[in-house]
C-alpha cells in the first residue's frame, strides 16, 4: 500500500528569519544562511522549512560552518544528524519565544 507523500512545509518569511540569526555554531552575526537539515528528505529534496537552522557562511579567511556541516568536516554522519535534531529543536524553541507565527497554538 502507498502513502501519499506529505510536502515539505516552504516559507520565505522564516527562512529569512532563520538567517537573521547568529550562527548557532559560532554566534557570529551578519553571516548567517538558512541551512536545512540533510536527513529526513527525499532524492533532490530539501527538507522543511520548519526543521531549519542559521549556520555561517564562507567568508575570506574562515570557511563557514555551513559548509563545514555539509561535507562533514571532523564529524561522521550520526553525528551531524545529532547535531541538526539539536540545531532544529533549538531554533524552534527561538521561534516560539519570539512568537512566530509558524509555531503559534493557532497554527
Amino acid at each position: 500500500m502507498l502513502f501519499p507523500k506529505s510536502k515539505p512545509v516552504r516559507s520565505e518569511s522564516y527562512r529569512r528569519w532563520v538567517a537573521s540569526l547568529p550562527c548557532i555554531v559560532c554566534g557570529i552575526e551578519g553571516y548567517s544562511q538558512c541551512a536545512h537539515p540533510n536527513h529526513g528528505r527525499g532524492l533532490g529534496q530539501k527538507a522543511s522549512d520548519l526543521d531549519c537552522f542559521a549556520l555561517c557562511c564562507t567568508r575570506p579567511g574562515h570557511m563557514g560552518h555551513h559548509m563545514e556541516h555539509d561535507l562533514l568536516i571532523d564529524m561522521t554522519r550520526e553525528q551531524r544528524r545529532a547535531l541538526e535534531r539539536l540545531y532544529t529543536a533549538r531554533t524552534q524553541e527561538m521561534a516560539r519565544q519570539a512568537g512566530r507565527p509558524e509555531f503559534s497554538e493557532a497554527a
